[in-house]
């Protein structure tokens, strides 16, 4: 503990205790060890502590009671909402896109004509994953049935080539003959749209490398979303701010990426997880309408008609925002 006659190292402040009263800073000198720059990484940076132990416990149970507490002024007990926001968001993505390993997709991975599994491949596959192999057997059999219809067709059919040669693939399809009709100054996002459309097909992997940029950050919109939504439903509570809300709807939707991150957890585990991973889901469905009660104090049937009506505006939101971050980063690949 700082004497009195110590001064801050940052900005020369005469101490009095274990903090700088002007800037914040710690009395006592940092520990010059390696140990020192992971604690500044996992401590300062990403707030783990005990503060983000007690914050968690209690988003995950009432994150409506968490908003109330936090703007009541127990600031200094909680994490903020918007780094708590960020840090379960990130994770989430990190758990979900490891989960999907989308990376590994092939392009031109699904095509039915390269489908050429021996019986006992098949089987060693059904062994493993019987799902998997159901959907091979699947696939093969509407080939070979395919080929089939196709052996089957008089070669003096006319009219059948004559359909084919207008369905053609997307791949295949050349801009000129799409006999675009729209305005000039669109023409040209229109046809990289389309190119980009083309390339996505041949290989997925360019709109997944994309969409893993763009969702994240098109997803910030959401928070946004549901706080116009709560300004709406509650312009008739003046003690309320635009601030109220927006912190209520952050920490609402840091709870929610807790629960799908829950989700991920539980169905990777082996004996449980086949049932186990859909509690969090129905929790996180049914907890905003425990937060309006939590947070605005709204009566039961207040509360059930203000639950459904902003979750069927909000459920469409974020719809059209995750085909906004798609749509750009198909734009993009």
């Amino acid at each position: 503990m700082a004497t009195g006659h110590e001064r801050c190292q940052n900005d020369g402040t005469v101490l009095t205790g274990d903090y700088c009263h002007t800037c914040g800073q710690r009395a006592d000198e940092p520990r010059r060890v390696f140990i020192g720059l992971v604690q500044d990484v996992f401590v300062d940076t990403l707030a783990i502590d005990g503060k983000l132990a007690r914050t968690i416990g209690l988003l995950l149970w009432r994150p409506g009671v968490l908003a109330t507490r936090y703007l009541n002024g127990k600031r200094v007990s909680y994490s903020p909402p918007f780094r708590l926001y960020l840090f379960a968001s990130v994770f989430f993505f990190i758990a979900a896109f490891w989960i999907a390993d989308f990376g590994n997709i092939e392009p031109d991975a699904f095509d039915p004509d390269d489908i050429a599994i021996s019986d006992e491949a098949l089987n060693e596959i059904e062994s493993r994953d019987p799902e998997a192999a159901a959907r091979l057997r699947a696939l093969m059999a509407a080939d070979v049935s395919e080929g089939n219809d196709g052996e089957n067709v008089e070669e003096g059919a006319e009219s059948d080539s004559d359909d084919e040669s207008e369905n053609v693939s997307l791949t295949e399809t050349k801009w000129e003959d799409t006999n675009y009709e729209g305005p000039d100054w669109l023409e040209p996002h229109v046809k990289q749209m389309f190119e980009a459309a083309q390339r996505a097909a041949k290989d997925p992997r360019l709109l997944i490398a994309e969409s893993r940029q763009n969702l994240p950050r098109t997803l910030l919109l959401a928070p946004v979303l549901y706080a116009l939504i709560l300004l709406v439903l509650y312009f008739y509570r003046r003690k309320f701010y635009v601030y109220d809300h927006f912190v209520i709807s952050l920490y609402m939707h840091a709870a929610l990426y807790a629960y799908l991150l829950l989700a991920i957890l539980l169905s990777r585990l082996p004996v449980i997880g086949g049932w186990a991973w859909f509690i969090p889901l129905i929790w996180g469905w049914i907890q905003p309408a425990a937060v309006l009660r939590q947070a605005y104090g709204s009566g039961r049937i207040s509360m059930v008609i203000k639950w459904a009506i902003s979750m069927l505006i909000y459920v469409v939101g974020v719809a059209l925002i995750v085909s906004l971050g798609l749509s750009y980063s198909l734009y993009q690949s």
